[in-house]
């Protein structure tokens, strides 16, 4: 007879298999006679019945694990992304040397890899390094601007005093 494992307790070694004519048949761990493959719910199987219960079990059917490695996809990481965080953190340490150009790399790369990934339909991931280098990038930059402005009201100020 065929059916498929509605329940089954590793604690006590025993199940319930739903059978295609429609009635329930409790089983033990010891009439499970497929090597390699466990009990486990929703497995198709094909057993004989003695006394109201299943026997001599045999495995038909696999449900296919959402574990199981030939379905799982990698997901690359983008590169621009891991060079925009990279640059942006640089950015934060050198771009008072380098005049922000880091940082203006950063935000390219960034808004370049936020892009790929968002392209790539989850073949590409990466974007919280992306969104890291671009928010890395923007702070540099914007106190930049702020510093600027700073030394422009100086100047300003100054030059009123003369």
């Amino acid at each position: 007879m065929r059916g498929k494992i509605l329940d089954y307790t590793i604690q006590t070694g025993s199940g319930v298999i739903s059978a295609d004519d429609g009635q329930r048949y409790n089983f033990q761990a010891s009439q499970w006679k497929t090597q390699n493959v466990h009990p486990a719910k929703n497995v198709v199987v094909d057993f004989t019945v003695e006394e109201g219960n299943a026997v001599e079990i045999y495995v038909i059917e696999q449900q296919q694990s959402k574990y199981d490695n030939t379905s799982v996809q990698t997901q690359e990481t983008s590169v621009a992304a891991i060079i925009s965080m990279i640059f942006g953190i640089g950015g934060l340490f050198f771009d008072w040397w380098f005049f922000a150009i880091p940082s203006v790399i950063a935000i390219i790369t960034g808004h370049v890899a936020r892009s790929n990934i968002k392209n790539s339909h989850g073949r590409l991931g990466g974007d919280g390094f992306a969104v890291a280098g671009l928010v890395l990038g923007y702070i540099v930059i914007l106190l930049y601007l702020l510093i600027a402005l700073f030394f422009v009201g100086v100047l300003a100020s100054m030059s009123q005093m003369q």
